[in-house]
């Protein structure tokens, strides 16, 4: 239940490091991460309209199924 009164949760200051502390291997591999996420969310984007190509086709196809029975 909300009631409408938000409560902010103190972060674990031990899980996280400085921003100026972290090494440069540190930032290597969160660039690295970061371009294999970019990477996964073109492949679903490209998945997506692949799915939408072929429900279009399936909907052409029926309708000229549809027709062609007529």
């Amino acid at each position: 239940m909300n009631n409408g009164n938000s409560e902010t949760l103190p972060l674990d200051q031990t899980a996280r490091t400085p921003r100026g502390a972290r090494s440069t291997a540190g930032d290597d591999e969160l660039t690295k991460m970061k371009q294999q996420l970019l990477q996964a969310e073109v492949r679903l984007a490209r998945a997506r309209a692949t799915v939408v190509g072929a429900e279009i086709d399936i909907k052409v196809l029926n309708t000229r199924l549809k027709a062609f029975l007529k």
